[in-house]
């Protein structure tokens, strides 16, 4: 009886330690019809293109707690084609989209590993569409966000304080071919206001990109704006408007290089179907003075992009 005691609480122990570890899977499922008027452009079904909301994709994360309050934890995010199940891959790996391990606790997360950037995450704070794949300012500005993911990064992400976040990213020489890179993210967000500033050369090369954006949710109408100077001659601003009409939110944004006197805005549609799925439509018009979405300086006309799709998150 003594011996079968000690064993029921030796499994009722490890039960207890499984319990302290968890693994997620989730995803996003994005599909749609759509078109440009881009020379020998035509009508096709996409699910991880420009004009898609976002990337149909799958990963793995999951977090371990070690005691004391630190806890480890790991990312692995997959791109995925619902066309055809083609693996998506990014920067030709298979894991391209996230693959980093995580150290976490009271003084905040230390993660290694390649994942989205600081720079990025700014532009997302206040961004209308939600950093949409058919982003104006990703259009416009997409060298600001340096790539949107960096790899062999080490950043430091710290508590939120009061609505504050710090976040900072840095490339080894070794990693980065010339010269180490820097990436630094300052993001406030209390109540409806939002605020975000980021300065990186995580590009590695000549100059470096800063910009400045904010938010402000109304209740019934949210505006956005912000000031962007990317390394080079390229600099201008971005401005505009979302609003909800019944259950539909209707998103304006604008975007202007001041210097190449070039304009890309977007228009765009959400309808909720769901806490987790929802329908989209959206027009991106992006102008013929430089390459953007849809490389319009090549085409040498303003070229306009139209998605209709459907995105589940898991």
């Amino acid at each position: 009886m003594k011996k079968t005691l000690i064993a029921l609480a030796a499994v009722a122990a490890t039960g207890a330690a499984f319990a302290q570890s968890s693994v997620t899977l989730y995803g996003v499922a994005d599909i749609g019809i759509q078109d440009t008027n881009a020379p020998g452009s035509k009508l096709q079904l996409n699910s991880s293109s420009t004009m898609n909301n976002g990337t149909s994709r799958w990963g793995i994360r999951g977090t371990e707690d070690l005691g004391g309050g630190l806890k480890a934890g790991f990312n692995f995010e997959a791109g995925l084609s619902l066309d055809n199940g083609a693996a998506g891959t990014f920067s030709g790996n298979y894991f391209g989209r996230n693959a980093f391990m995580t150290l976490s606790g009271g003084f905040g997360e230390l993660s290694l590993g390649r994942r989205l950037n600081p720079a990025f995450n700014t532009a997302a704070a206040w961004e209308l569409t939600g950093a949409a794949n058919y982003s104006a300012v990703v259009s416009q500005f997409g060298g600001v966000l340096v790539g949107i993911r960096t790899s062999d990064m080490i950043m430091y992400t710290s508590p939120n304080m009061n609505g504050f976040v710090a976040q900072f990213g840095h490339r080894l020489k070794g990693d980065n071919g010339t010269k180490a890179s820097n990436d630094l993210s300052l993001r406030y967000g209390q109540g409806p206001l939002v605020v975000a500033f980021n300065y990186n050369n995580n590009a590695g090369g000549t100059g470096n990109n800063k910009h400045l954006g904010a938010s402000y949710d109304f209740g019934g109408f949210k505006v956005a704006g912000a000031w962007i100077d990317p390394a080079g001659t390229a600099k201008g601003f971005s401005i505009g408007g979302s609003t909800t009409v019944g259950t539909v939110t209707l998103t304006a944004d604008f975007v202007r290089d001041t210097d190449a006197k070039d304009t890309d805005f977007v228009l765009e549609a959400k309808y909720p179907l769901s806490k987790r799925t929802f329908a989209y439509a959206a027009y991106l018009r992006d102008g013929k003075k430089k390459d953007g979405a849809f490389k319009a300086a090549t085409a040498r006309k303003d070229v306009g992009g139209f998605g209709l799709g459907i995105r589940h998150n898991f």
